[in-house]
């Protein structure tokens, strides 16, 4: 039989398979869950059908939420590499042309001409060509440097996708994708993992009375705050605004409350006086919500529960700390914690 036959009657066995599977899951037949099943019965992915059997394992729920979260953790990357494999083949074209038009039949290229198709492909403006003249080197041993520059470049361009921009830490981006690596963590290893939502009690009436610029010198101190109270594994994250999030692996509920009171009252022993002003800034407080993650559950019901104690909290006075046990007897009203 040839062997595209071969495939073709594999990969008619495998969707028969995986939709099989889904049906008997009782899922959504949707491209997602196909994609998701199909590489679990391909076993294409090692991680994939490890969590998956290990969900199975323990009896818990398999949806149409969970199976999104796996098609975001472990199908979607290899499809935004294979993207980046083909905008690199074509950058890596774009690059040979330019360098054939600027080297002008010379058999050296310097690093300067290097640079200068780089910056011609990116749309970057160059200094004028009398500068540059008066600054090229024809030792082609700088053009390595010029390409590992190039490389940290875009480690950095990386790295700033995932950092805030005020305040130096991780971003929600970040945040999201830490959480999904924690889940998953926890998930294998069976450890604890708790998440804090913490809010900056009356931050509008900051930016109103001391003005903007206090109010981002108020959240830089809180992001920094919240470095001090965690340790290695931990992530801290501007979640949004004047909203933050920390994710603490293997920490229980019990553990995490503590890390919250001491974030707490850190913040709350701080004077503040504004730097463009002078102004005393008076006393500022924080408000958290503390959750745990129960194994195999969406993530964004733990973030739920972890923003429903960080409502009750404001509710409570605000400047204190609440948990999702603290939700089975106090009710919330989010329009009076608002």
């Amino acid at each position: 039989m040839p062997q595209q036959e071969q495939y073709r009657q594999r990969s008619y066995a495998l969707s028969r398979e995986a939709l099989e599977l889904i049906d008997e899951l009782g899922l959504s037949a949707n491209p997602i869950n196909y994609a998701v099943f199909f590489a679990y019965v391909e076993k294409s992915n090692e991680d994939l059908v490890a969590l998956i059997d290990i969900l199975q394992s323990n009896q818990r729920a398999l949806d149409d939420v969970k199976c999104h979260e796996l098609y975001q953790r472990f199908i979607e990357p290899g499809r935004v590499d294979l993207l980046r494999k083909t905008i690199s083949n074509d950058l890596l074209k774009q690059m040979s042309d330019l360098i054939d038009r600027i080297s002008n039949g010379k058999n050296v290229i310097t690093a300067a001409d290097l640079r200068n198709a780089t910056n011609d492909l990116l749309g970057v403006s160059t200094p004028s060509t009398a500068h540059q003249s008066s600054k090229q080197h024809t030792d082609t041993d700088q053009a390595p440097v010029e390409v590992t520059q190039l490389l940290l470049d875009l480690e950095e361009m990386k790295r700033e996708a995932h950092t805030d921009g005020l305040t130096g830490i991780a971003n929600r981006k970040a945040f999201d994708e830490s959480l999904r690596d924690a889940a998953m963590a926890t998930m294998e290893g069976g450890e604890c993992l708790s998440i804090l939502l913490i809010d900056i009690d009356h931050f509008k009436r900051i930016n109103d009375t001391h003005g903007h610029q206090a109010g981002d010198q108020v959240i830089r101190t809180l992001a920094k705050t919240l470095q001090q109270n965690v340790k290695g594994r931990d992530t801290t994250a501007r979640y949004g605004g004047e909203e933050f999030a920390v994710i603490l692996p293997a920490t229980t509920l019990s553990d995490a409350m503590r890390v919250a009171e001491n974030i707490r009252a850190s913040f709350a022993a701080l004077h503040l006086k504004s730097i463009n002003r002078n102004e005393d800034l008076g006393r500022i407080t924080a408000s958290i919500g503390v959750a745990t993650y129960q194994l195999g559950e969406p993530l964004s019901r733990v973030i739920e529960r972890a923003d429903q104690a960080l409502y009750l909290a404001k509710e409570n006075g605000r400047n204190c700390v609440m948990n999702q046990n603290d939700l089975l007897t106090q009710p919330i009203n989010r329009a009076e914690s608002a």
